[in-house]
């Protein structure tokens, strides 16, 4: 590779460790204060970055916001689908469903935990951010579901009337109601325990044959 060629490449490469930086700062300050609080200033003094570094990257905080929102939960996202590939291909639908909403509630209690999980929450409430991203339901995480719930349909372990939209739609809102609780009633509420009750009983209601 030539002198001239590889410096667009690191110059990308720099570009990416400089919102890295910016990505990590913001997700700190959030932390330990209200998003709403936190100043582009104190974003760009914590990474060690100028002003006009940042707006390099971000035409503003809330760019920022939403943009390192809709990274990390795609990041999430693959790793669900990778963790789904690595079943056993014989598991049942209601099998795959309850080991990935297991795998859920691994990942948003070990690798994002409370903190990030009310700012998230608390920036969705907001609605200053754009989180269509994170919140419709074209997010990969949530055709996970609709797909899972499509092959047990196919292979007759479900029944139901229900359009699969609509029935994948009620197990999503079921996760994010389980977590909202889980971050309004933190430390005492095991997020695992609960969501894997919740969506079992889910699944008891469209099981074609139900235990006796």
């Amino acid at each position: 590779m030539t002198e001239k060629n590889s410096r667009p490449n690191l110059k990308k490469l720099q570009g990416a460790k400089t919102r890295k930086k910016l990505y990590e700062s913001a997700q700190k300050l959030f932390t330990k204060k209200d998003f709403a609080a936190v100043s582009v200033e104190d974003i760009t003094r914590t990474a060690g970055v100028t002003k006009g570094t940042f707006y390099v990257h971000f035409e503003s905080k809330d760019a920022l916001i939403a943009s390192f929102i809709s990274d990390y939960t795609a990041g999430l996202d693959l790793d669900y689908k990778a963790f789904l590939d690595s079943l056993p291909a014989g598991l049942s639908a209601s099998g795959r469903i309850i080991a990935l909403t297991g795998k859920i509630a691994d990942m948003l209690t070990d690798t994002v935990g409370y903190e990030m999980m009310r700012t998230v929450y608390q920036i969705q409430l907001t609605r200053a951010v754009d989180m269509e991203k994170v919140m419709g339901y074209g997010r990969k995480l949530y055709t996970m579901f609709s797909e899972l719930l499509e092959q047990g349909i196919r292979q007759g372990e479900f029944k139901t009337d229900m359009p699969i939209d609509m029935l994948s739609r009620h197990f999503v809102m079921a996760i994010r109601g389980i977590c909202y609780e889980w971050c309004i009633r933190y430390p005492d509420f095991d997020l695992k325990e609960q969501a894997l009750s919740h969506l079992d009983l889910l699944l008891q209601g469209i099981l074609a044959v139900r235990p006796s």
